[in-house]
Formats: C-alpha cells, sequence, structure tokens
C-alpha cells in the first residue's frame, strides 16, 4: 500500500507475495503377473501422485449426480457430463479410460482400463480430477499391469485415498454444510457475473492463505479448516460455480514463483480465466504507523474473469487437453463495473468515486486499458495530485497501483 500525502510527492510500496505450493506427482513401477486373473499383492505399494483429488460416491461421468445443496431453482440437481470440460476434449476411447478411472476412484473399486499405456492413465487420471474437485478423498492410484510372457495384456487401476469411508461422510457432511451457508444470498435470478462473485468474493473473505495449512491440496481446507493454498481456493471455487450451475473447471501451471493453481469460468456462454487465490490480500499494511484491519483491505480484482492474453503475462497452464482462447471482456470486473480507463476524464473520475461513496465501498479499483492510459492517470491523479478532488480523506490517500496490470487501488 502506498500513501499520497499533499506534501510528499513520493510513495512507498508494501508488496504482497504469494506462496504458491503446488503438486507433484509418482508412481512406482508396475507389477506384473503370469496371467491376466492373478493378484498381484506387490500392487498395494503407494503409488500416489500428489495432484491430490477430491469427493464423492457417484454414477459414471455421464451421469453425475452430486447431492443437491438446498432447495432453491440457483442450485443445479446434476451437472452434465458435455459440461465437464476435460472430459469434452477427449476422444469416444479417452472417454470409456475416464468413465473407468472415474468408477474406480469413487466406488473404491479396482478396474480394468482401455488401455496398454499408463501415460494415457496419467493423462485421464488428471482429466478426472481436474473436472471433480468433489472427489477430495483421492491422493493418487495404483495401477497393475497384467501380462502373459513378455506382453501386457491389461491395466486395472485403484485409488489411494486420504480417508476411510466414514471420515469420507463426515467431511461431505461439513463440506455441503458450508457451501450451503456461502451459496445463501445468491437469488433465482443472478447473473453469471453476480453468482461468480460471489463465490469470488466469499472464498476470499472468508479463507486465509496459509503456506503448509492441513488439506491445502482440496477442498476441506477451505470449507473445514478455512486455510489454504492456491489448488485449495481453485477445487473449491469450481465446486461451488458448479453448484450454481456455472460452468468452471480447474487449471494447474506455474507462475514466476512455482507452481499454481487457478480456474476456466463460463459466464453468458465465454470463457475467462480466474484467480481465486491471487484475490487473497492476506497480509497487513501500515497507514500512518497503524496496522489496517483485514476486514477493511480491498479483495484484488485484477485476475477476475480475465482474458487469455492478460493471464498469460504471468500464468502458464499445463494443458493435459487444449484450452480455449479467452477473448471475452464484457464479464472483467473492470469492465463490467465501469471502472475501466481509456484516458482521463474529470467527469468519469467523479462518477467512479461518487458512486463508491454512494454504495458504501472503502476502495475504489480501477484499470487501465494500457500502458500509456496508466501514465497519464498515474500523473493526473498522483504526481498533479488531483486524488484529492475525488477523495474525501483530507491530506492523505491510502493506494496501491500495479503496473504490470496497468491497476490502481485507493482507499476511501
Amino acid at each position: 500500500m502506498k500513501q499520497k500525502n499533499r506534501k510528499l510527492p513520493y510513495v512507498w510500496i508494501l508488496l504482497c507475495v504469494f506462496l504458491l505450493v503446488g503438486c507433484g506427482m509418482y508412481r512406482p513401477e508396475a507389477v506384473s503377473d503370469e496371467t491376466v486373473e492373478e493378484t498381484v499383492d506387490e500392487v498395494t505399494k503407494e503409488t500416489t501422485e500428489e495432484v491430490t483429488g477430491e469427493v464423492v460416491n457417484q454414477e459414471p461421468a455421464e451421469d453425475v449426480k452430486p447431492k443437491r445443496l438446498m432447495e432453491s431453482n440457483v442450485y443445479v440437481d446434476f451437472i452434465p457430463a458435455e459440461t465437464l470440460y476435460y472430459h469434452s476434449q477427449l476422444s469416444e476411447q479417452e472417454k470409456r479410460i475416464y468413465d473407468q478411472v472415474y468408477q474406480a476412484l469413487t466406488q473404491r473399486t479396482e478396474e480394468t482400463v482401455d488401455t496398454l499405456s499408463v501415460d494415457v492413465l496419467d493423462k485421464i487420471f488428471i482429466c478426472v480430477l481436474n473436472d471433480h474437485p468433489e472427489i477430495f478423498y483421492v491422493s493418487g492410484y495404483v495401477y497393475t499391469s497384467h501380462s502373459r510372457g513378455d506382453e501386457t495384456v491389461s491395466l486395472t487401476i485403484k485409488g489411494n485415498y486420504e480417508y476411510d469411508e466414514a471420515e469420507c461422510e463426515k467431511r461431505i457432511a461439513a463440506i455441503e454444510k458450508e457451501a450451503k451457508n456461502i451459496l445463501t444470498g445468491i437469488p433465482a435470478d443472478a447473473t453469471d457475473y453476480d453468482k461468480i462473485k460471489h463465490v469470488f468474493d466469499k472464498l476470499v473473505t472468508q479463507t486465509e492463505y496459509v503456506s503448509g495449512s492441513a488439506d491445502n491440496q482440496n477442498i476441506c481446507s477451505v470449507f473445514m479448516g478455512k486455510q489454504s493454498t492456491c489448488q485449495g481456493y481453485a477445487k473449491a471455487t469450481q465446486y461451488l460455480l458448479n453448484q450454481v450451475g456455472v460452468e468452471a473447471t480447474f487449471v494447474s501451471g506455474s507462475v514466476e514463483d512455482g507452481s499454481h493453481a487457478w480456474n476456466l469460468v463460463k459466464a453468458d456462454g465465454d470463457w475467462y480465466y480466474l484467480d481465486t487465490t491471487w484475490g487473497d490480500v492476506d497480509y497487513q499494511t501500515i497507514i500512518d504507523d497503524q496496522a489496517v484491519d483485514e476486514s477493511v483491505m480491498a479483495i484484488n480484482y485484477d485476475y477476475f474473469l480475465i482474458s487469455s492474453d492478460k493471464l498469460y503475462k504471468t500464468h502458464e497452464p499445463n494443458r493435459p487437453v487444449p484450452l480455449p482462447d479467452c477473448i471475452a471482456t464484457s464479464n472483467n470486473y473492470y469492465v463490467h463495473e465501469g471502472r475501466y480507463l481509456t484516458g482521463v476524464d474529470a467527469e468519469v473520475f467523479h462518477e467512479i468515486f461518487d458512486e463508491a461513496y454512494a454504495n458504501g465501498e472503502t476502495t475504489v479499483q480501477i484499470q487501465c486499458a494500457n500502458d500509456e492510459v496508466f501514465e497519464q492517470v498515474s500523473k493526473y491523479l498522483l504526481e498533479e495530485q488531483h486524488i484529492f478532488d475525488y477523495v474525501k480523506a483530507g491530506n492523505s490517500v491510502a493506494y496501491t497501483d500495479n503496473p504490470e496490470t496497468d491497476t490502481f487501488c485507493f482507499w476511501l
């Protein structure tokens, strides 16, 4: 945060650094047997892939029926297979393998899969977990290679589980209860934008980013512990949006500091990227040598429903399947809220700040169309100190700016 003072032209910045904890994966050597029918005891050794998975004992992907959360037409009774993004990007053969993997994980069974390739099995396993945040109890899988002589004749898969079935039932009940609390307040006629912003705001304000928090690679960390890291945030976002009929999926990849996770979300028929983790400003800032309560800190909307070209400046996604080119802008926070600037206009500034005061907002966040506009706005508001024409803050104004995203945030 910075503080603009009439007497001091220079300001200071407190940077927020997110510790991004991702997931790796590993599996053991395959165990062979002499015939397809033989049981291989050695397969029980751990083959965990720490790509953490997540929830529910359900039917195969063609008929996914998560439990209904509450009696409201906001909430969907089932999630059609065609809205499961990774499933929709697979070939027909891969979809059959997907269903077999899904069956094995959710029913806690060992299933034969329609492939002899462990690489294909890896891909499908990732796709299943990326589509299903509710399979929180799977930490990886074990595969067995069945062979006759030197010829592999089949592969089977079964899951590795973080919790037994009794513990899962307790956690499912707790997750559904908290999800219901979070989603309460969304009206039946809410737009996709309203639903997404409600979920985003609730998760950001109710969850603390804590590296090393319990269950931080799955939704239990968010719904039960209120502390998580990037994968927990992204999985919880996906889970909640799917419950209110918004298509959302999980994306993993990397940022400058390491592994990271976020979401791909569809609003009004267009795909956008959404990074809930980077919306959470979990740190205290000093204004006039006093700590500011985190409850009044701004939510960062720089990564709220953004396009591919903006996301790829800082995020590099993994692509087990092709990802769409996100080009729409109408549901971006700054565009939708009228906080997107294409130049310096005193009347526009008055409208933005007056509306914020009328709505009881504690901050005003604006984004500039490009670097040139960012420099113009910085000169006008900060160097020339016209910010005091709009902010009722006496002799000082606290603010942050981010040249990387061409954004400003002013505390009112």
